[in-house]
């Protein structure tokens, strides 16, 4: 019938009976492609351009800027925003290459979809394209591969680059019991870490956490210039305030067997009475007699 609507100008069959796209379809896949990937900037540039005439007059802060400033908080405030915008990048990166693929080749979509993959996973691939448009676009995602690749490195590397600056800096938890915490820092540590472990070596040793609001690689030095033998006693230290509950938390302090306040260094050579205790002292015990919440 005459009205009854022609396939033929959409898709075509060959003569083994294989399903062929036609070739406005693969040029609609190639524009929808190239429209999705410019249409942003355009429409960017023109919310940009409303707002600079908008404030031209006034103080308002240009679109873009906030915008930019949108983005950082949200990169700041959620965990795993990075991996999700890098993800969502190369699915997009995936997306649009098969398309573009699919309008300047004869493979179905399937097929381009997956060589846009090898494309965006191994540079190298886009090598065997044959004719200008699929090398181009071959070309391009591959281009898009290798900053997905970079940007993913970078990731990876300040996950690992933060773990180890937390390992180094002390702020991993101490997962002991039974264990003497010692909580500030003073001159009188090595006499006091002489005696604890002198006391753990019929016990055949035991572990003592030390945490104090200094540096851990400092304390770890300062101790091991200290001369005397720990008798199988080992010291961990931590850094932390022992007025913050969850630092004290962070070194099982619920857990500990036996807790030490020292005095701040000013007074550590100091006789005081039960009145004349340091304040500091005085507010790390009533910070241990709070009861910790499950």
């Amino acid at each position: 019938m005459d009205s009854s609507l022609d396939m033929s100008s959409v898709f075509s069959y060959q003569s083994n009976d294989e399903f062929v796209p036609s070739r406005s379809l693969k040029n609609f896949s190639l524009l929808l492609s190239l429209s999705a990937l410019y249409a942003p900037i355009i429409i960017l540039k023109y919310i940009d351009l409303l707002s600079r005439l908008r404030r031209s007059g006034g103080s308002e802060v240009a679109f873009n800027k906030r915008l930019a400033y949108r983005v950082d908080i949200f990169l700041s405030l959620h965990p795993y925003a990075k991996p999700l915008v890098l993800l969502v990048g190369t699915m997009l990166l995936i997306g649009l290459g098969g398309l573009a693929l699919y309008g300047v080749t004869d493979d179905s979509l399937s097929d381009c979809l997956w060589l846009s993959w090898t494309f965006v996973a191994d540079a190298g691939n886009h090598a065997n394209a044959v004719g200008f448009g699929p090398k181009l676009v071959s070309v391009s995602i591959s281009i898009g591969g290798m900053l997905v690749f970079a940007m993913m490195l970078g990731l990876v590397t300040d996950s690992i680059s933060e773990k180890f600056d937390s390992l180094r800096k002390g702020r991993s938890e101490v997962i002991e019991q039974s264990h003497t915490l010692i909580l500030g820092w003073s001159d009188k540590l090595g006499s006091l870490l002489n005696q604890i472990c002198i006391a753990n070596e019929s016990l055949g040793g035991g572990t003592i956490v030390v945490m104090a609001e200094r540096d851990k690689e400092e304390m770890e030095a300062d101790i091991a210039k200290m001369e005397f033998d720990m008798k199988g006693t080992a010291v961990i230290c931590r850094s932390g305030s022992p007025l913050i509950l969850a630092d004290l938390k962070k070194v099982s302090v619920s857990k500990a067997r036996a807790i030490v306040v020292l005095a701040e260094e000013g007074n550590a050579d100091q006789v005081c009475s039960a009145d004349q205790i340091a304040p500091f002292n005085m507010k790390s015990v009533l910070t241990l007699a709070v009861p910790s919440p499950e």
